[in-house]
């Protein structure tokens, strides 16, 4: 979502031209027309270790798009391991601009986690040095696993459709909690089982309490069984991956968010939640606390004490007047300083300076043009992507004038 909705902002209304590099389980490369006009090209994988896919012939393949391309600008995205370190290879002298999504991809897995600190510790580096900028969506990650880069590191978050994502006509004060995030058995860090406690503990005073948990995973049979081991299976509904209108509706039909994830480096979810004028319970870890002021915009808890998120949630379920100020304040947040057109437009000034080019931004007063939409359901499979983008020559910028951005 990221990336396609960058790329759409970045034709539509910054005069680039992009080319986009992902990947794909079918067996041939796939051309497609992607958003703003940018071309995509999917580049088979047949291994996938963990949930990141993987193959050698991208190699050959991204060094023959990029020579076509010829980009101005290489914009990589990791950390998924694959297809943004090739780029970054294949890239040679070219500038590169690399968006680093997430903090260390750890998860407490004794057979996953020497492999990831091999990665992060030997390939990453490799990939960041040559970069002549690095961008990431919080501090978080900059004074974490970026601070050897921290002089060559900006801070911008990704941006929320509010237009799409806006509060509901009538708040609901029936005592229902929202989750959105991934099941998958891997992703412990996210720490589901603890909302499922936190739930438990609720039940007593609020017998009425629903939680909706929109998602999918391989672990999900694993959290349904716990549901029934809690006696609260049949206050929870497990509905799947949601995108767009459907995902918008799950906001705006909740009371509050819940986001008991230790590690969200800055927590899309949690915008999203915001620009729904839903207010926010979350844990205070990771890079939630740049994004939700505490008592001002939402309630951070401590991590991994369901105790606490059970009294936050009660706080909020509770007293309908307090929820009301924290979703307004949590819009008026958003609307201010993390839409879409505000990081497009810091982005494209980074593009910029990278080629060397003059940033060309639309003329005073006129509107971004670009409807911003929404990619891949939440919660879906990880995809390595990489996109090749460019401006026209006389426009100076990517691929003619042309920057290259790769995940």
């Amino acid at each position: 979502m990221f990336v396609m909705s960058m790329v759409e902002g970045l034709t539509v209304d910054h005069g680039w031209e992009v080319t986009i590099v992902t990947s794909t389980p079918k067996n041939s490369i796939e051309v497609e027309a992607g958003p703003g006009g940018a071309r995509v090209y999917r580049l088979p994988h047949r291994i996938m270790l963990s949930n990141s896919p993987i193959s050698i012939s991208w190699y050959r393949e991204l060094k023959r798009l990029i020579e076509k391309v010829d980009p101005n600008v290489v914009n990589i995205n990791i950390p998924v391991p694959g297809l943004g370190d090739m780029t970054s290879h294949v890239a040679g002298r070219r500038p590169t601009v690399v968006y680093y999504h997430f903090g260390s991809m750890k998860k407490g897995n004794l057979a996953l986690d020497p492999l990831i600190w091999l990665y992060e510790t030997l390939v990453l580096p490799v990939t960041l040095n040559p970069a002549q900028h690095i961008v990431c969506g919080s501090a978080y990650v900059r004074d974490g696993i970026l601070s050897k880069f921290r002089d060559k590191t900006s801070i911008v978050p990704p941006g929320v459709d509010t237009v799409r994502f806006h509060p509901a006509p009538c708040r609901n004060v029936e005592p229902h909690v929202l989750y959105v995030g991934s099941l998958n058995a891997s992703d412990q860090h996210k720490r589901f089982p603890d909302l499922l406690e936190a739930c438990a503990i609720l039940r007593t005073d609020l017998p009425e309490l629903k939680l909706s948990a929109v998602g999918g995973g391989d672990g999900q049979q694993r959290y349904q069984e716990m549901a029934v081991r809690l006696g609260i299976d049949d206050m929870v509904q497990f509905h799947g991956r949601l995108e767009g209108e459907s995902l918008a509706e799950a906001y705006r039909n909740a009371a509050v968010l819940a986001v008991p994830s230790l590690r969200e480096t800055f927590g899309m979810v949690i915008t999203e939640a915001m620009a729904s004028g839903l207010p926010v319970v979350a844990v205070n870890a990771g890079g939630v606390p740049t994004v939700v002021a505490d008592n001002k915009d939402g309630l951070l808890v401590p991590p991994r004490d369901p105790h606490a998120m059970a009294a936050a949630l009660r706080n909020i379920l509770t007293d309908p007047d307090r929820a009301d100020l924290l979703g307004k304040a949590g819009r008026e947040k958003v609307s201010s300083l993390l839409t879409w057109e505000h990081q497009i437009a810091s982005m494209n000034e980074i593009f910029a300076a990278a080629a060397g080019l003059p940033a060309l931004n639309p003329s005073p007063g006129e509107l971004p043009r670009s409807g911003l939409r929404r990619g891949p359901p939440r919660g879906s499979a990880k995809s390595n992507r990489c996109s090749l983008a460019s401006r026209p020559r006389s426009l100076s910028a990517r691929a003619g004038h042309r920057p290259v951005a790769a995940r």
